[in-house]
């Protein structure tokens, strides 16, 4: 049986006054919190290193939503000190200058998007974190152990399977024996990829011939011998940044030699046939990546990822315009068919 104590005046007094020291003390802890919270600098910056432009990427779009979901805000306490807006710096030394300034305004993470880019972020910025997107890190002497990368830098691979990429080439053109590449020997990306096509090209049984070039003009004499000299049936775009920005005076010179070409990336207008990454795929891994960093996660504890989607893409016109006829296998595989 519960009884009832009646509670003596005193009592009901100390209580009172403990329940409003209490709250009291929760107030002036919020109060000191929300000060805290407003004064506080944004204690996260980052800086992007791009040599091409892509407005309104896909891939950027998903890096930042990625740092959103994880709590990394523009304005709030994320602050980009630069290559914001489609900034590029295509120009080496105007490259190196830029990363030299962010690192005296105490960048912590940069994001490098090519080979090159990765180089001077890490030569010139002593300090920060360089997250890269280039095609073998291991092959530029970025890392040695990519699931456990030493030093200042790690990222995504932009790897397409050059086997995968000649299988699909043969299967379009079942003739095909000999395939060209032009590459530019001064972009470091360059010969690793060169290296990854011609070894693919042997598993296969082609015989890939690489001719070097050294600019955009250049690049059309390279395409004319390895038609007209070498016997190319099929020109490969080198997987690079100078290969990259120089993918319209290759289509003209495919176009002039009336040969097929192949590229990594979907973007690459009069291509016969592209393999490449998903780009909001390989945003989204970027941006989970940097945003570890940026919460101060070692290197070392953020492998180095693979690319993990593909596009298959073909283009009618261009076969129509060679004679080529696809092959109704390969279109039904495809993710995107230009007519």
């Amino acid at each position: 049986m519960n009884r009832k104590f009646p509670t003596r005046p005193g009592a009901r007094r100390a209580a009172a006054f403990r329940s409003s020291l209490a709250a009291l003390l929760c107030l002036a802890l919020s109060a000191c919190a929300d000060s805290a919270g407003a004064g506080d600098p944004v204690d996260h910056r980052i800086a992007y290193l791009r040599s091409v432009a892509i407005p309104g990427s896909p891939q950027d779009q998903a890096f930042t939503e990625e740092l959103v979901q994880r709590g990394l805000i523009e304005g709030k306490n994320l602050t980009v000190v630069g290559g914001g807006d489609d900034e590029v710096f295509p120009d080496p030394d105007q490259a190196a200058a830029a990363v030299r300034q962010w690192h005296n305004q105490g960048v912590d993470v940069i994001v490098a998007y090519s080979t090159s880019g990765a180089v001077i972020a890490r030569d010139n910025a002593p300090d920060a974190k360089v997250l890269f997107l280039v095609n073998d890190p291991q092959a530029a002497g970025f890392v040695k152990d990519e699931q456990r990368p030493e030093g200042r830098m790690t990222g995504v691979t932009f790897r397409v399977p050059a086997d995968r990429m000649l299988s699909l080439a043969r299967r379009i053109m079942p003739g095909l024996e000999r395939v060209g590449l032009p590459y530019p020997p001064s972009d470091p990306a360059a010969v690793p990829s060169r290296d990854q096509f011609i070894l693919a090209a042997q598993d296969q049984g082609l015989q890939l011939i690489a001719e070097e070039f050294t600019d955009n003009v250049d690049l059309s004499r390279a395409v004319g011998k390895l038609v007209q000299a070498d016997g190319a049936q099929l020109i490969l775009a080198s997987v690079s940044p100078t290969a990259t920005r120089a993918l319209p005076e290759l289509a003209n010179a495919a176009a002039i030699h009336r040969v097929p070409f192949a590229a990594n990336l979907g973007t690459a207008d009069r291509a016969l046939l592209t393999l490449s990454p998903d780009s909001r795929s390989i945003g989204a891994q970027l941006g989970r990546q940097a945003a570890r960093l940026l919460n101060g996660a070692s290197p070392a504890s953020v492998p180095v990822e693979d690319p993990r989607t593909f596009h298959i893409g073909l283009n009618r016109q261009a076969a129509q315009e060679l004679g080529i006829v696809l092959p109704a296998d390969v279109v039904r595989e495809a993710d995107v068919v230009h007519d």
